[in-house]
């Protein structure tokens, strides 16, 4: 026997109804305390206090280079042979930090300037009794020593030699063509001494050029700049994705790129899903509803998070519900009109 439409139409609110008056027990993510109400990015204090220990080493910016080992000097010794004649020599300083002259023998030139290596030079030919009033002149020409890395999302990542005892995190990301469109608003500078690694500002050096955050760094530092963090969205939303973004990113504007949740979404079924440094991984429940209405805190996110926005299931028996009546109606509607 068919049923008459008004109760149809009477089941499809019983079955709203009681979907509705399901209770549900929903955990709202605290994770305060856990990193989620910190801001991912910006230099933190240990990181400023840092950077601002390096500015010491500004002094040695300005002194003449200290020649070390791999490094090519130039050596020219007037009057040397007949004729009043000139002789230049290539020397690469040893590993063990020193050059060799013929007839002087080896000279150990580590950590001293050309001036200095001058001086050396020219005593060693005095106390040898090779020449009595040597005029010796010394050029670095080949700079090599003093190497720093620059790797990770830079457009020409590499090893640089330094013209100087010292350089800044600018002039290697200069040298380095700077961060490519894809890499992320921080950066990271391993330090050769004590490994310390100092977390930069991208965009607060290099928009602002805050002073403050170019660390000075030396032989062997590392400078890594990572590519942009993704968060990945999916569910009742309006555009899944895998999102960029080089700020802090919070629970809410994430969504927003998404474009935001649809008529279907259960603001109080959001999961998050995060992975820990052990490798695991961590899923937590969030009701973003209580978020908009300021009564949970709105969650700072981080690489590689993952959120979920589970549908509702009453509305979605219920839209379904809706579309079946409305196209029984309108079937009904074009029958009488027939």
């Amino acid at each position: 026997m068919t049923r008459p439409l008004p109760f149809l139409a009477l089941l499809a609110a019983s079955a709203v109804l009681t979907g509705c008056a399901t209770s549900r027990t929903v955990l709202s993510a605290n994770l305060l305390g856990e990193g989620g109400g910190e801001p991912a990015f910006f230099s933190d204090e240990t990181s400023l206090s840092q950077i601002l220990a390096t500015k010491e080493l500004l002094a040695l910016q300005h002194e003449e280079y200290k020649v070390g080992p791999d490094d090519v000097v130039e050596v020219s010794i007037f009057e040397w042979e007949a004729n009043d004649q000139t002789k230049t020599l290539q020397l690469r300083v040893s590993e063990t930090g020193v050059i060799s002259l013929p007839s002087v023998g080896a000279i150990e030139v580590a950590g001293q300037s050309v001036q200095e290596i001058q001086q050396l030079i020219e005593r060693a030919f005095v106390e040898s009794g090779v020449l009595q009033s040597p005029r010796v002149g010394v050029w670095v020409s080949e700079f090599r020593s003093r190497r720093i890395s620059v790797i990770g999302a830079v457009n020409q990542p590499g090893s640089y030699a330094i013209h100087q005892n010292v350089s800044t995190l600018l002039d290697m990301l200069s040298l380095a063509g700077g961060p490519l469109e894809n890499a992320g608003g921080v950066a990271y500078v391993v330090r050769a001494a004590g490994g310390e690694r100092i977390k930069i500002d991208l965009d607060e050096l290099l928009e602002k050029g805050s002073s403050s955050l170019n660390p000075v760094l030396g032989e062997g530092d590392v400078v890594y700049v990572p590519k942009a963090p993704l968060v990945y969205i999916y569910g009742a939303v309006k555009q899944a994705g895998a999102f960029t973004f080089r700020k802090q990113l919070r629970l809410l504007e994430a969504l927003a790129l998404a474009g935001g949740v649809n008529g279907f979404a259960d603001k109080g079924d959001v999961t998050l899903i995060r992975r820990t440094e052990d490798g695991g991984e961590r899923v937590y429940t969030v009701d973003i509803g209580r978020i908009e209405s300021g009564k949970d805190p709105n969650l700072f996110l981080r690489d590689n998070d993952v959120i979920r926005v589970k549908q509702s299931a009453p509305k979605r028996v219920g839209y379904e519900i809706y579309t079946f009546l409305r196209g029984i109606f309108t079937f009904t509607y074009r029958l009488d009109n027939n």
